[in-house]
């Protein structure tokens, strides 16, 4: 029944998805330049004037179908096909169903802007995604002059904290100025006293990268080498030598799965993977082992990525996709930030409208200051008027004013073959 319900799910909605850059102070810096435009934070959300519609809520889910982070997209983006299954069992918003369009992002802004055009020439107001921080930088622009809502489970750049989203973005994930200390935390808690590093020349990975490094030194450790490589490459074996000059105590790869096995298979010609790695979110629950052909070598390297925090909230998720998911596994990375960016802006939708800048003007609102729920139960209070706090699949959340998350969770993982199980998990409150 199990294996029966994830098909049927999945052939209806379509859905696969998934996550999603240098420190000036490290020995060496192999850089590849990255060009952002920053402009300043704004704390305005859209008002909404109009009394709310009883149109159908149209969301999409806009996640790689193909691309680097393809690999990850089913685990991801069934959490989102179960919020919208459980709201329509629960009578949907407005006493209609909610609608949700697949389209691909690939981890591509070229892709993920002809699919975003395609889902609002449909009828989107809403869109789960996009997965990666680039791609999402990338369409940002044109989700805002067309008002429609974009909230996020997987990008985790700082960047998105400084730019204007002018209230029409979100994310269900924390920034990557908070993994960083999760990751220097643990590599100092580990003995490691210099590390290298080798990262994705984006806005994930540098961002990721440049919080790592600052955090592990201000705890007295020593960056030897700062390593970025093209997002595009197809050969990585001189990156990877530059990574292994110097003799680091331990390597840090911020890589997402399909490069990444590019830069692990030279690592283990090259005998680097004797030297332990310590891995990011990006490739987490990804199977390396059998997606890169490296049998047992990956066994025992550690990693950080957000999880989810212990409660209710997470036992009723985990019971749920245990019963979706085709191997009954209860949770996947980033699955259940996609659960919660789904049912944030349906709570939104019921308390205030379908349109884009009605969603928009509550997504603050739904995830805290009032009356703590979980799930579908939100949805019938805020229907009511009840002023509602979300308590996420993965947490508190508690957005604030430039849709960030203020609470969230940490997971501490470990490689098993092609499995990572959580060896603990660090929360962090509003």
């Amino acid at each position: 029944m199990k294996n029966r319900k994830a098909l049927a799910l999945i052939a209806i909605l379509a859905l696969v998805a998934a996550a999603c850059g240098g420190s000036d102070t490290a020995d060496e810096v192999v850089e590849v330049e990255v060009e952002t435009t920053e402009a300043p934070a704004t704390t305005e959300a859209p008002a909404t004037t109009a009394a709310p519609s009883a149109d159908p809520l149209v969301l999409a889910s806009l996640m790689p179908l193909s691309g680097d982070l393809a690999s990850l997209g089913p685990g991801i983006a069934l959490g989102a096909a179960l919020a919208v299954e459980q709201i329509n069992a629960a009578g949907g918003i407005n006493g209609q169903p909610v609608v949700l369009i697949e389209g691909d992002s690939g981890c591509d802004g070229a892709v993920a802007l002809t699919s975003l055009n395609d889902v609002i020439a449909q009828g989107a107001q809403g869109v789960m995604g996009a997965a990666c921080s680039g791609t999402s930088l990338a369409i940002l622009d044109t989700a805002i002059a067309a008002e429609v809502v974009m909230v996020s489970p997987s990008n985790t750049s700082p960047q998105f904290t400084k730019i204007d989203k002018k209230g029409f973005y979100a994310r269900t994930a924390p920034s990557d100025l908070l993994q960083g200390d999760v990751l220097a935390s643990l590599l100092v808690e580990d003995g490691v006293q210099t590390v290298s590093i080798i990262s994705r020349a984006d806005s994930y990975g540098r961002g990721l990268a440049e919080a790592t490094a600052a955090a592990f030194e201000a705890a007295g450790g020593t960056v030897k080498t700062i390593v970025y490589h093209a997002t595009d490459a197809s050969e990585f074996t001189s990156e990877v030598t530059a990574v292994g000059k110097g003799g680091a105590d331990a390597i840090v790869g911020i890589l997402f799965p399909e490069t990444g096995c590019g830069v692990l298979q030279p690592a283990f010609e090259q005998g680097l993977l004797d030297t332990p790695w310590y891995m990011t979110d990006g490739v987490k629950d990804a199977g390396l082992a059998s997606l890169c052909g490296l049998g047992t070598a990956l066994d025992g390297f550690k990693g950080t990525a957000p999880g989810s925090a212990a409660g209710e909230a997470k036992d009723a998720f985990e019971a749920a996709y245990a019963e979706v998911s085709a191997d009954g596994s209860p949770t996947f990375i980033f699955a259940p930030q996609a659960y919660d960016a789904v049912m944030l802006m349906a709570i939104s939708a019921a308390a205030n409208g379908v349109t884009g800048p009605e969603i928009a003007s509550g997504l603050v609102a739904a995830s805290s200051g009032g009356e703590k729920c979980i799930g579908v139960a939100c949805i019938a209070l805020a229907a009511d008027g009840v002023d509602v706090d979300y308590v996420g699949a993965s947490g508190e959340i508690e957005l604030n004013a430039v849709g960030d998350p203020t609470a969230a969770t940490y997971d501490i993982w470990t490689t098993e073959g092609d499995t990572n199980p959580v060896l603990k998990s660090v929360d962090f409150g509003s």
